[in-house]
């Protein structure tokens, strides 16, 4: 780990600082490390902007104030209240919302869209300061009410549409950029005795239309499960282990359900190409969902404890994931072989793929020296041993030509 990595987790362990959701993004893919940002959200409801490249606070923003139950927009009036204002200002969802693109006057940074499991979205973005010496400050842009006990969320920049998963409340589709309610769905069909589950998202993403035939959206900087796709398909993982298809076009039901696991789903990550989706439970299950079929493909085994965080790279067949188990695992995505395994010391709840400076990466020369070092004392071993049995040959050769002068 280089020092740059190791100055963005200094200080004693706090469990009221532990780390719920992370977000990583830059202007331009992976590739710009210029442009990337991070943001991590605390336990107890604080936002930190960072940048991962130079290990350097830029700003932090203040934990949510607590909202009625009463001004939820999309829930109903009997949603369960939150026990305390740390749990409903604990934050379920960051996402990096860029404007502008690549052209010239955008802003330099991208706005910032939160959720907490209160039910509070806020979108804030940065706003400099008359004079540079004084630094760039975040101010709240907009604040609207999504329905409260928030599990998951997940955010698509090419429509700018903002999905909620709640205990309580199905799935919800909001406008980021109006704060204004889309798409309200409903569960799935009674089963053969008349029950339905009560509502319980657990993980979503959103998926391009790959799997039904139209070519996918480019998402421009994101990345991750949650930053691609046209807005209109979902994959949703609720508490009963089941997995559910919504597309926004077809109706409020989901057009496909079926059961995965026996415990929870906890994280969801498609693949670029959108025709596969991963999937990790609560249980430490992790298999892959073929989208065109929705049938399983295989899955991978050693993982002992529940999963928090899937990551599936932008660029190369490379699946990261952690979990209660405290392993950082890389697997390759065709294979499911393991690349990687890494313990780490702690619960882990997130997990993302950076962009990097060369100042970040391994010293190239110093590995260099240690493997011809390596390789220096091998070939010293074995013109040692080389020439050990040249001696012990050549003692017994003399002995044998003694023996025979006697005779």
């Amino acid at each position: 780990m280089s020092e740059q990595a190791r100055a963005l987790c200094r200080g004693q362990p706090d469990k009221a600082q532990g780390i719920g959701c992370l977000a990583v993004s830059s202007r331009a893919g992976l590739g710009d490390s210029e442009s990337a940002v991070l943001a991590t959200s605390r336990a107890s409801g604080t936002v930190d902007i960072l940048n991962p490249c130079a290990a350097e606070l830029l700003a932090s923003i203040p934990a949510a104030a607590p909202a009625s139950n009463g001004a939820s927009n999309g829930s109903s009036s009997s949603s369960s209240s939150i026990s305390s204002h740390s749990e409903a200002a604990a934050v379920r969802g960051l996402h990096w919302v860029w404007a502008g693109g690549a052209a010239e006057g955008a802003p330099a940074l991208p706005a910032l869209l939160t959720v907490t499991q209160g039910g509070a979205a806020r979108l804030h973005a940065a706003v400099p300061w008359p004079t540079e010496d004084e630094g760039t400050s975040w101010e709240q842009l907009r604040a609207w009410q999504v329905p409260v006990e928030v599990c998951c969320t997940a955010y698509d920049p090419g429509s700018s549409r903002l999905a909620v998963g709640c205990q309580g409340t199905e799935l919800r589709l909001f406008d980021a950029a109006a704060g204004q309610l889309v798409y309200a769905a409903k569960g799935g069909r009674p089963n053969k005795v008349g029950l339905v589950d009560k509502p319980w998202n657990t993980a979503l993403a959103f998926l391009p239309d790959v799997a039904r035939g139209a070519a996918p959206t480019a998402a421009g900087s994101s990345q991750g499960s949650s930053d691609s796709g046209s807005g209109n398909v979902l994959l949703v993982g609720t508490g009963y282990h089941k997995l559910r298809l919504y597309d926004v076009r077809a109706g409020k039901r989901p057009q496909a359900e079926l059961a995965f696991g026996d415990a929870r789903i906890t994280a969801l990550a498609p693949e670029p190409d959108g025709l596969r989706c991963w999937v990790g439970t609560g249980l430490g299950q992790l298999e892959v969902l073929d989208l065109r079929t929705l049938k399983l493909a295989g899955g991978i085994r050693g993982i002992a404890g529940s999963l928090r965080a899937l990551a599936v790279h932008p660029q190369r067949p490379i699946l990261a994931s952690v979990g209660l188990d405290r392993f950082l695992r890389l697997h390759d995505t065709r294979t499911r072989q393991p690349l990687a395994k890494v313990y780490l010391k702690q619960q882990l709840t997130g997990v993302q793929f950076c962009p990097v400076t060369p100042e970040m990466l391994p010293q190239q020369q110093a590995g260099q020296h240690a493997e011809q070092q390596q390789d220096g004392d091998a070939e010293d071993r074995k013109a040692r041993k080389k020439e050990k049995r040249r001696k012990e040959g050549g003692g017994s050769s003399s002995k044998k030509e003694k023996r025979t002068k006697k005779a």
